[in-house]
């Protein structure tokens, strides 16, 4: 009976842009891992595949990203080739069982939405806001929460702390990941949703991985949690250990530790 799992995040944890490889060099080997619309999106490193089909063949691997489902579903390792039968997406607002969404969660998460301000609502907030002239586009994912994909010139620019206040004050949670500012209800939580598959499964430890401070929950909580050094959420919580490597080597790191750790059935926690 499998009794641990590692629940990891994926962009800049596992799996890295063309942009990411561009400033942390990788000396291994690494495949394409997503493409759209014939266009190369995401990359994981050989070793990092490796040791997760190691880590799924003894223990439970559960992918848990911010992505939609549609979004996971294009990253063509985890449909041809690993497979996990769990999988949570939308930031914690899906929970996928061989692919399709499990209606019991759903109906939790429904519920607790219910305390936060809509996403209509919170659109039209957004839109009034000094940033909203340096968005180039907007996207709702689901109808669940949503992301602004910024102008690069005016990454630089983005008053985050002052927007993350200004959405705690409504029940949302801000962060920025590359060009993408998210805006998320704070009910969407990662965390949640592996500590519901917790008890489902069950499962007597969780391993948790991740780099944004949308990760932040999922780390702490996990009975061992890993961040990578390039991270931005080690900027808001400096007791979280970080990786020794930045960029996909990371990946590699954290992988290896969590093979090592099921291995030798130790149980430390690195935070």
């Amino acid at each position: 009976m499998k009794t641990f799992a590692f629940a990891s995040d994926l962009d800049r944890t596992l799996i890295y842009s063309h942009r990411m490889l561009e400033q942390y060099t990788y000396e291994g080997s690494y495949d394409l891992v997503e493409v759209l619309d014939e266009r190369p999106l995401s990359y994981m490193s050989v070793e990092t595949k490796n040791s997760l089909q190691r880590i799924h063949q003894t223990g439970w691997f559960i992918p848990v990203t911010t992505r939609t489902t549609a979004q996971y579903e294009r990253i063509t390792f985890f449909q041809q080739e690993l497979k996990p039968e769990y999988a949570v997406t939308t930031n914690g607002g899906c929970i996928l069982h061989h692919g399709k969404p499990l209606e019991d969660w759903q109906a939790i998460v429904d519920e607790r939405l219910r305390e936060c301000m809509p996403v209509r609502d919170m659109l039209r907030a957004i839109s009034e806001l000094p940033v909203a002239a340096w968005v180039k586009r907007t996207r709702t994912a689901e109808g669940r929460f949503l992301y602004l994909i910024m102008k690069d010139e005016y990454l630089s620019h983005i008053p985050l702390a002052e927007l993350k206040l200004w959405g705690e004050e409504r029940g949302w949670q801000v962060s920025l990941q590359g060009r993408k500012l998210y805006f998320i209800p704070q009910p969407l939580n990662k965390w949640a949703a592996v500590a519901f598959l917790k008890e489902r499964l069950p499962l007597e430890y969780v391993y948790g991985a991740g780099d944004s401070l949308l990760d932040a929950d999922l780390i702490r909580q996990a009975d061992t949690g890993f961040a990578p050094r390039h991270g931005e959420v080690l900027d808001f919580d400096p007791s979280l250990e970080p990786t020794a490597a930045s960029g996909m080597a990371a990946a590699d790191e954290i992988t290896a530790c969590v093979i090592e750790l099921m291995n030798t059935a130790k149980k430390p926690s690195i935070r």
